[in-house]
């Protein structure tokens, strides 16, 4: 909106011009995520407490010393969610797709964790596991339809490393977005067992992808880098970069210890949100990469669960490869302190997403 507002005032007023820059609107757009969180979250901390009071709290993870979480509330994620769908439509270009899309991700998916989240606090037991992946399936069908029906995007994949390699999907691209959107929506979420854990490590990636959107949307960068050009992807930059104050904000009262956590209703619209700028930009690979974090913590708890079955099937008895998954869980059954895996994990996340930056060049 303020885009198109400033085109009009320009006329009057010359500085009004510098609207038209990503970058101005992208420092702007994190300086106001930063600043709304910042003052909403202590009252949302206070009216959430008042919440928990009344039905006794939620009892989280598996480990007996998180017990003393039960009364620290959730469903933080809910600012960072409003904050980003009011800015997108504020910083946005009104006369692009984008803004619309990536609210509907980011409504959707944070509305399957709302009501996770809300069933957990109030009946003590969340939606049935099928039940939200089916949900997950519904919502990342809907939005891999949408991307292919109104973003100016083909239904290719670019690989890494093989200029020429760009197979074309077809109507499977449906398929493929759909898994992808599911798949990176569920590692975030498995992540978020730790106090800050999840929101550090999904600031790093969105940093990356924040940068590749920019470099994907200019003609002349992405030409010279050989990757993909996407008209207006540049856009995308400036709601990842309120992503990262808002983010930053939040982390300011999720670090150890938590006054609040993001719940099901942050972790999984964040890793759609990221899901959906990496498909429109046309960096998957590079996703996986910078998001490198959490495609361990989620493989950690598929090779657990599979190998405690193969096992238990074969020899009667399952059995471990970690003392417990999540990865995150298991490093907590070593004896490392809280913080100690929060910071290690996020310098691992650090750096996968430099690594993940050489895959721009390296086509």
């Amino acid at each position: 909106m303020l885009y198109h507002l400033a085109l009009w005032l320009k006329g009057y007023w010359f500085p009004f011009n510098v609207f038209q820059y990503i970058s101005f609107r992208a420092w702007l757009a994190f300086l106001v995520a930063f600043l709304i969180v910042w003052a909403v979250m202590p009252r949302f901390i206070n009216l959430l407490k008042r919440l928990y009071a009344a039905y006794g709290g939620v009892v989280r993870e598996y480990l007996e010393h998180h017990s003393d979480k039960a009364l620290t509330p959730t469903l933080g994620g809910t600012v960072i969610v409003g904050t980003l769908v009011i800015l997108s439509f504020l910083f946005l270009r009104l006369d692009t797709p984008y803004p619309y899309l990536a609210s509907f991700v980011l409504i959707s998916f944070a509305l399957i964790g709302f009501v996770d989240d809300w069933l957990k606090i109030t009946k003590k037991d969340g939606l049935r596991a099928k039940v939200k992946f089916l949900l997950q399936l519904m919502f990342g069908t809907a939005t891999a339809i949408l991307m292919v029906k109104f973003l100016p995007i083909d239904t290719k994949i670019y690989f890494p490393f093989f200029k020429d390699l760009h197979p074309d999907l077809g109507i499977f691209y449906i398929l493929w977005a759909t898994l992808f959107i599911v798949g990176i929506s569920n590692a975030v979420n498995i992540t978020d067992g730790l106090d800050g854990l999840a929101i550090g490590a999904s600031l790093t990636t969105a940093t990356v992808l924040a940068f590749t959107a920019y470099l994907t949307g200019n003609y002349i960068y992405a030409k010279y880098l050989g990757i993909p050009y996407v008209p207006y992807a540049g856009e995308l930059s400036i709601l990842l970069a309120a992503f990262i104050g808002a983010g930053l904000a939040f982390l300011w009262f999720n670090t150890f210890p938590a006054k609040i956590f993001m719940g099901d209703v942050g972790s999984l619209a964040i890793g759609a949100l990221l899901a959906f700028v990496a498909l429109t930009t046309k960096s998957e690979f590079i996703l996986l990469v910078a998001g490198g974090l959490f495609i361990l913590e989620i493989l950690s708890v598929i090779v657990q669960v599979s190998y405690f079955k193969y096992t238990k099937r074969r020899y009667g008895e399952g059995r471990r490869i970690l003392l417990m998954a999540p990865l995150h869980h298991h490093f907590e059954k070593k004896g490392w302190s809280e913080p100690q895996i929060v910071v290690r994990l996020w310098i691992l996340s650090i750096l996968f997403g430099i690594l993940s930056l050489t895959l721009l060049k390296l086509r």
